[in-house]
């Protein structure tokens, strides 16, 4: 039987219903390598800096090649370094933060309800770059984009869960089985529609993002490129947030679980829950090498791009306006790289695996480009603004399948019933790891003065990760995910539990 024919033909579709599902999740799915309020925070400790060489004389950001330290804490820290401290501290603060509150998304409707709360207090912190007005105030930045970024990482727990409940719920699954199809046909079926599913959501996030930046561009351009027209346009992506979730709200069916036990303090119990899911490993293993595997590659992956944007911005003298083209580019070529990827995994019928893997070999061979050419000379690898151009758009080609895929891999792991706090899992293992690549490579300039030396250690991450990844067994993680939910539903059926305590 071709199934792929009779049951998932070829020009697959989404709703009316389902696109505006999909279209809240345009504001959390990850495009830009570097944050606008990160170069915010970079611009102003640049201006309130001094000449490395002399610190009695200022910086002079205008200059050809930028050479600033500013004072902090009785040392003198390079702009671009802060930088990468604030992205680690945005990711610490993003792994407490829903690690404490991930696993009560699973109860009622507060998975919806949170994401609302938490789209609110991003638009707000954005706004607040407004606050900013003198130079010296540069640590009110680096204190506002940690707290933005944690709510929209938060966000994301909230809004990847609805993947793998869409796939269990969508019309061809259950028409599949339905007709009594075998359980390897109802799989390929799940794992194709999540994958369209995934596939979509990343192209209308790439969609929202070109507008976004295209407005952006407008008011640098317009306003001549000040230190206001940045400010604008970062409370403007966080109005452009907010508004979306509104819009689409009604729309969103909650999906409501079961009621949150009475009496519980939220903070502890999404904790506990969080331990008890982690002592399942022995239930669960393939599903654990997974986010072991992701808990590498994710740092690896982050922290690419953001060493090569510093390296534009810094060394090759790219200005504001030209790093928001570049985003733009950036997600143009990522909703390209969606759709051109998802024709050949259907055309070739490619698991889920398989692109995970393809697109990290695609990755594997631009670091070591950019790994082993500036050894060999100083007039290749990452050294002109063509080549710049040219790594970015091929970082964005594989951008939006990696993660899409990634993604979908998480949901065909997973036990039913159990999604939001897997997904809470994924995206901490993602945020847990993703201070390091920051933190190490940003320790890596100031010993060594060369963010180029700090390429070895995304790709010695990708290599190590590609290594555990091949050892996941699909068809054996999702019997263990099907035995794991349906004993679970087997002693909830069977047991009765005080209300004061979680199953």
């Amino acid at each position: 039987m071709n199934y792929k024919a009779k049951v998932v033909p070829n020009n697959f579709s989404v709703s009316a219903m389902e696109l505006a599902q999909l279209e809240e999740k345009q504001q959390f799915q990850k495009v830009h390598p570097l944050k606008k309020s990160e170069l915010w925070a970079w611009d102003m400790a640049s201006k309130y800096g001094v000449e490395a060489s002399n610190h009695a004389i200022p910086c002079n950001t205008t200059a050809p090649v930028i050479r600033c330290v500013t004072p902090f804490l009785g040392t003198y820290i390079d702009p671009g370094a802060i930088s990468l401290y604030v992205s680690s501290l945005s990711s610490i603060l993003s792994f407490f933060t829903s690690l404490s509150i991930s696993a009560v998304a699973d109860h009622g409707s507060y998975k919806k309800s949170l994401l609302i709360v938490f789209s609110v207090l991003g638009c707000f912190f954005t706004m607040g770059f407004f606050i900013i007005q003198k130079p010296r105030l540069f640590w009110v930045g680096a204190i506002l984009s940690p707290l933005a970024w944690t709510c929209y990482n938060v966000c994301g727990v909230f809004s990847h869960s609805f993947l793998p409940i869409y796939g269990h719920a969508h019309p061809y699954v259950l028409a599949a089985q339905a007709r009594g199809e075998s359980l390897s046909v109802v799989r390929k079926v799940e794992e194709q529609v999540v994958n369209d599913l995934s596939a979509y959501s990343g192209a209308i996030a790439n969609i929202g993002s070109i507008i976004v930046h295209g407005v952006c561009i407008g008011l640098s351009l317009g306003m001549h490129e000040t230190s206001l027209s940045l400010q604008i346009a970062i409370a403007y992506t966080g109005v452009w947030w907010l508004m979306w979730i509104l819009i689409v709200a009604p729309w969103l069916d909650a999906r409501p679980g079961p009621p949150m036990p009475k009496g519980q303090n939220w903070v502890a119990y999404s904790w506990k829950k969080t331990y008890r899911t982690l002592l399942s490993f022995k239930q669960l293993p393939e599903i654990f090498k997974f986010m072991v595997a992701w808990f590498i590659l994710s740092d690896g992956i982050n922290t690419m791009p953001a060493i090569m944007f510093i390296i534009l911005y810094r060394e090759l003298s790219f200005t504001h306006v030209e790093s928001l083209i570049m985003s733009v580019l950036l997600s143009v070529m990522a909703c390209l790289g969606a759709y051109g990827f998802m024709y050949l995994r259907k055309i070739w019928s490619l698991t889920t695996k398989f692109m995970v893997i393809l697109c990290l070999t695609l990755y594997g061979i631009q670091m070591a480009y950019l790994v082993v050419v500036p050894y060999f000379t100083d007039k290749a690898g990452l050294r002109t603004s063509h080549e710049g151009w040219f790594h970015v758009l091929y970082y964005g080609i594989i951008v939006s399948t990696f993660y899409g895929s990634c993604r979908v891999m998480l949901s065909e792991l997973c036990p039913s019933g159990d999604e939001n706090e897997w997904f809470s899992l994924y995206l901490l293992a993602d945020k847990g790891s993703s201070w390091m690549g920051p933190f190490i490579t940003g320790a890596i300039f100031s010993l060594t003065g060369d963010y180029r030396r700090a390429f070895w250690f995304p790709l010695a991450l990708i290599l190590v990760g590609v290594l555990m990844l091949s050892r996941v067994d699909m068809n054996k993680g999702k019997d263990q995910a099907r035995n794991f939910a349906q004993a679970k539903e087997h002693r909830l059926a069977t047991t009765t539990y005080p209300p004061h305590e979680t199953p």
